[in-house]
């Protein structure tokens, strides 16, 4: 009764697990191996399209600072394409309308549009098809774009967040946050860390035997300036070693850090290596550069070495506040979660998930949901297959593997402690068979003494331990799938004493999950009564092969 009560609610929170996180997670997630996905609305069209597949939508993922009626806490966003019809529907399932009862999935309420229309994309005639070719990947680096460069031009502003934020801040629909993305403070702390000194007070060997050799190989020849080649290229390669570079190795390519500067002064050097970089190599092994570059390098080296620190500074601070503007949300609302199985703090439009991650255009993931979630890893197996080794194909078995691993440790471990209890039936099971054996030693004498076989005096023993066995495992059945119908009764009855072990707030649901699984009844049943066979056993053939001489003398 015991395991099959506390197994069953167990595989009530695993079940409540499973269907929060395939309620808001993909149960397909695919990425580039290059990094940004630039043409996701051509895979969303593409991917939708094949066999199982409900829907395919763009994601995009990361950390924000929140700030709402003065609280200020990190949260976790995912940004998806708010007109993906599929996503859509299944977070308007997850919706808290018992304690929300405004909650709705509309991201663009102001222009009017349905929440779940899909975008009229007009796919090409392989995608018509139904077949997946390799996307052409188009690695993007985003640390040169402003994402308030874009933002304005979407009108979603509208937010819905977790029922666990929502309660622990106070939130409601209707109510206004903002958020600042996180990856502003890499910016701030890259211009708040830069050294206290200028980049040629810290290198000054480079510098000055840069320079040295810059004052040294140029010359004047016909309107223009000329330098060795070889001198060019040695002078260059001292220089460039204050900025990051691929440098090949016999293991290979590999990238070096550089050195710290301010971005002022990065921008300098920057400028004289271009300047050595626009050369006009002609036969005889010189370079010909313009007139005038041999003093406007050294202007430059100039400039770095009377760098005005505090201008500096500031204008790298003047520079970076167009990352550090908080965007502006309304929930329109709240789904449900848990401690338990807790998922994203915010569901955002693309767009200013975009934004946030300073991504022009581009996405980190594509989606997908497929018809049965149970066999995603099938399917992602075969998906990778097609795609190639360019992309990253991953099941939610994968992506929540560390999660499902902890329930199922639980779950092991919770059966291996209360199996105890079974064996401590079975033992007790055992010595009221020795008990009985002992009592009933003056008819067992007198069986054996009238011809009665070993076998049959076990026979009666065990046949006797099997009836204990089925009559409990039913009678221990019963009990067990009254106890689970009637569960929110006898909560509520330990409740009245002040006790909750399973708070709603922390499983998220009104009422204590359970399911009931045939396999598991049965081996619980069957193994209950193979216990009980074993447990008869013994004192059974201590019975038998007792000498009946000695139990007749007893009399």
């Amino acid at each position: 009764m015991v395991l099959i009560v506390v197994l069953s609610i167990h595989n009530g929170f695993e079940r409540n697990l499973k269907d929060t996180l395939l309620g808001h997670s993909p149960h397909i997630s695919i990425q580039s191996s290059y990094g940004t996905i630039s043409n996701w609305e051509e895979m969303e069209v593409s991917l939708a399209k094949q066999d199982e597949v409900e829907s395919a939508f763009a994601l995009v993922e990361g950390f924000v600072l929140l700030d709402s009626r003065a609280w200020q806490r990190p949260s976790y966003f995912r940004a998806f394409n708010t007109e993906n019809e599929g996503q859509i529907r299944a977070l308007e399932k997850m919706l808290d309308r018992d304690n929300f009862p405004d909650s709705t999935v509309d991201f663009n309420p102001a222009q009017g549009a349905s929440a779940g229309t899909a975008p009229d994309l007009a796919p090409d005639s392989a995608q018509q098809s139904g077949e997946i070719d390799a996307p052409t990947l188009t690695p993007v680096d985003g640390a040169n774009f402003a994402p308030g460069d874009t933002g304005e031009l979407y009108g979603n502003r509208y937010v819905v967040v977790s029922s666990e934020l929502a309660k622990s801040i106070g939130l409601k629909v209707g109510d206004e946050i903002r958020i600042i993305a996180a990856s502003n403070l890499d910016e701030v702390m890259a211009v708040y860390n830069v050294p206290k000194q200028r980049v040629w007070e810290l290198h000054p060997d480079i510098f000055e035997d840069f320079e040295g050799r810059l004052k040294k190989i140029f010359e004047t020849s016909g309107g223009e300036e000329k330098a060795l080649s070889l001198e060019v290229t040695n002078a260059y390669q001292i220089f460039q070693q204050l900025l990051p570079m691929v440098v090949s190795t016999p293991n290979g390519d590999v990238e070096t850090e550089g050195v710290e500067m301010r971005p002022a002064e990065r921008e300098i050097v920057r400028d004289i290596l271009d300047r050595l970089d626009f050369v006009d190599r002609r036969e005889g092994g010189h370079d010909y550069f313009e007139a005038g570059t041999r003093d406007l390098i050294l202007g430059g080296l100039k400039e770095l070495r009377e760098l005005d620190l505090e201008k500096a500074d500031n204008e790298a601070f003047r520079k970076i506040e167009k990352f550090v503007v908080p965007k502006e949300l309304k929930i329109q609302g709240i789904y449900s979660d848990s401690e338990r199985s807790k998922g994203p703090d915010l569901f955002i439009p693309i767009t200013i998930g975009m934004e946030l991650k300073g991504l022009r255009g581009e996405v980190e993931t594509i989606g997908l949901r497929i018809e049965d979630p149970y066999k995603a890893e099938e399917f992602a197996i075969n998906l990778q297959k097609k795609l190639g080794n360019d992309w990253i194909v991953r099941s939610w078995m994968k992506t929540h593997a560390e999660r499902f691993q902890l329930v199922k440790t639980e779950k092991i471990m919770m059966s291996f402690a209360l199996s105890f209890i079974t064996l401590l039936s079975a033992f007790s099971i055992m010595a009221v068979m020795y008990t009985v054996t002992v009592q009933k030693r003056q008819e067992i004498g007198v069986m054996k003494a009238l011809g009665a076989r070993p076998s049959q005096i076990v026979r009666v023993f065990v046949y006797q331990g099997l009836i204990v066995g089925i009559g409990g495992a039913i009678f221990g059945l019963g009990l067990g799938l009254l106890a689970i119908r009637y569960r929110e009764g006898i909560m509520a009855i330990i409740r009245g004493f002040g006790i909750d072990p399973f708070p709603p707030e922390f499983h998220g649901m009104s009422e204590l999950p359970a399911e009931i699984m045939g396999s598991q009844l049965w081996v619980i049943c069957v193994v209950a009564v193979i216990l009980c066979l074993f447990a008869a056993l013994v004192p059974a053939l201590m019975a038998a092969f007792r000498d009946p001489a000695k139990s007749l003398r007893n009399l």
